[in-house]
């Protein structure tokens, strides 16, 4: 049942009590209102046939007195009166008023009281009229009453329809908006976040259609946020493994291929006539460091694609570990570490370590970096983040990352973090830098955090590199 539909019902049902309980009370007090004027009209009546008879014996014209009595009750509309003689035969009586005639019969028996009848006598001297008959009769009473409950009952069902029909139109209206709003909901089911619904109603309904489009604005951003991000995973996903590639290829496959020139080369000498032993073993002992070289380097890919890279180390640990395997194969680069102890939760090391990681691969791949300076601090409930180069900046127009940071700085935003990459002027280089919340971290030093920025200072960072080039 639709809810125009149960609120008409209600409205029906509640209307109808209405018209039940007003015709109850209007009949309690029709009849009490009847009681009391025919009680009224009684003793009013008698009160007079009582002077008539104190006045009969004064009276020289005792029959006209009598009958100009009656005959002033005429018309009356409750009471008829009724001489009588000493043999009980009607003399003379009082036409009442004649104003009854469509009253329902059912009514009269609803309402009408018992018959009252009260006889009086009269004094000798009106004989041979011995008394006078009182009769109280309700009928008239009872059509003021009928006439009364119809009129109340039509103004009372009149009232009802007009206020029914009033609340019916203000409802519909009302009502109208959350048609457009279930089908706007109807289209979001069905994947279309572009449903607008124009606020419209009383201020409820406006509210809500407001929330609807509010909510539909952010579903319809998360959505393309989403397929963004679907896109950069896919080339993130390709951009990963030509690094893989490259790194086999670039790493690993030297190192297999001079185990393949020494192991020909270690053949060849065995199966000369005179085998130069010495020879051999210089070969054998090349094949070997080639072999420790190449497990080495699958050990430092594999822990780049391993998830849980600082399992065990840590977050400093797992830093100055990477970075001592990019140390040693990149001699020309100093690299300054400024790292804090402690444990900050696995997901949040994770994030900070491969942002780092992804930092400074790209510093050393695009760039021509000479120094290199990371650094990680505990700031304003936060683990902010920076890794400056000087490496020249950006080679091109794209200037906020490859892939792999686009895709680093979606996880570290929903994380509720932030990412962002800068050109540093002076020496000129490229610093990525951001910082992730962490629940529960109190700061060493609040006030201090509390007043400067979420990431780490710039400047320090500049002159940390400048210092390193100093020493170097």
């Amino acid at each position: 049942m639709s809810l125009k539909a149960r609120l008409a019902l209600t409205l029906a049902t509640a209307f109808f009590a209405i018209v039940i309980l007003g015709a109850v009370l209007t009949f309690f007090q029709a009849r009490d209102n009847i009681h009391t004027e025919l009680i009224a009209a009684r003793s009013v009546a008698t009160n007079r046939v009582a002077q008539l008879v104190a006045e009969l014996p004064a009276s020289r014209d005792v029959r006209g007195k009598l009958a100009g009595f009656v005959r002033t009750f005429n018309g009356d509309r409750r009471v008829k009166v009724v001489l009588i003689d000493s043999l009980g035969v009607i003399r003379d009586q009082s036409i009442m008023a004649h104003d009854f005639g469509a009253l329902p019969q059912w009514f009269v028996q609803l309402l009408a009281p018992e018959p009252s009848t009260t006889i009086m006598p009269l004094a000798a001297v009106s004989e041979p009229l011995t008394s006078v008959a009182v009769i109280v009769d309700p009928r008239n009473e009872l059509a003021d009453a009928w006439l009364d409950l119809l009129t109340s009952l039509g103004l009372l069902v009149s009232f009802l329809a007009i206020a029914f029909g009033a609340i019916w139109v203000v409802a519909d209206r009302a009502l109208r908006p959350l048609t457009a709003i279930h089908d706007a909901f109807a289209r979001i089911g069905g994947g279309d976040y572009s449903a607008k619904v124009a606020p419209r109603g009383p201020p409820e309904i406006q509210e809500l259609a407001r929330g609807l489009n509010t909510m539909t604005g952010r579903l319809e951003a998360i959505s393309s946020r989403n397929r963004r991000l679907s896109e950069r995973l896919l080339h993130l996903e390709d951009e990963e493994r030509a690094a893989l590639a490259r790194d086999l290829h670039d790493d690993v496959g030297p190192l297999l291929f001079a185990i393949d020139v020494d192991a020909s080369g270690i053949r060849r000498t065995a199966a000369s006539p005179s085998p130069d032993k010495a020879a051999i073993a210089e070969r054998a002992g090349a094949v070997v460091a080639a072999a420790h070289q190449a497990r080495r380097e699958l050990k430092r890919i594999l822990g780049n694609l391993r998830p849980g890279a600082t399992s065990g180390l840590g977050l400093k640990g797992a830093i100055e570990e990477m970075v001592a395997g990019l140390a040693a194969r990149h001699s020309d680069v100093a690299f300054r570490l400024d790292l804090p102890g402690g444990e900050f939760g696995a997901t949040i090391e994770m994030l900070v370590y491969r942002a780092v990681r992804e930092a400074v691969t790209n510093a050393l791949r695009h760039g021509r970096p000479e120094a290199i300076a990371v650094a990680v601090e505990e700031r304003a409930g936060a683990l902010a983040f920076s890794v400056s180069d000087d490496g020249g900046g950006f080679a091109g127009p794209q200037r906020d990352g490859g892939f792999g940071l686009v895709g680093m700085r979606e996880r570290i935003e929903a994380a509720g973090g932030t990412l962002a990459v800068e050109e540093t002027p002076a020496p000129k280089g490229v610093r990525v830098f951001g910082r992730i919340p962490v629940a529960g971290l109190v700061p060493p030093h609040a006030a201090a955090a509390g007043a400067g920025p979420a990431v780490l200072d710039e400047k320090a960072a500049l002159a940390a590199m400048a210092s390193m080039k100093d020493e170097r």
